[in-house]
């Protein structure tokens, strides 16, 4: 009788890349920072550092982490999304 191994015995899969958890943390920051209205900015910015931390980490050790375009999104949207907050609070105020 043959013997069949269940669970995830091939090593390929054990040496694929993950996705960076500081990508993963940047991209839903990013993403909150669009129901803060007082503190956008600031969780963009929060949201960037995340961004470049697992833009980091990305670099260090490509063959075990990914999400690169993870984080340039991040870093995008926190971009968009201090622009837009100082649009908007100039106008605010008067």
């Amino acid at each position: 009788m043959e013997e069949r191994t269940t669970g995830s015995t091939n090593p390929s899969n054990e040496s694929r890349p993950r996705y960076s958890g500081w990508a993963l943390a940047a991209l839903a920051t990013a993403f909150l920072a669009l129901f803060f209205d007082a503190m956008a900015a600031f969780v963009s910015i929060i949201a960037a550092v995340f961004a470049l931390l697992g833009l980091r980490q990305i670099r260090r050790s490509p063959v075990l982490y990914k999400g690169r375009a993870l984080c340039w999104m991040a870093i995008g949207l926190g971009l968009v999304m201090a622009v837009l907050v100082a649009l908007v609070e100039p106008g605010a105020g008067s």
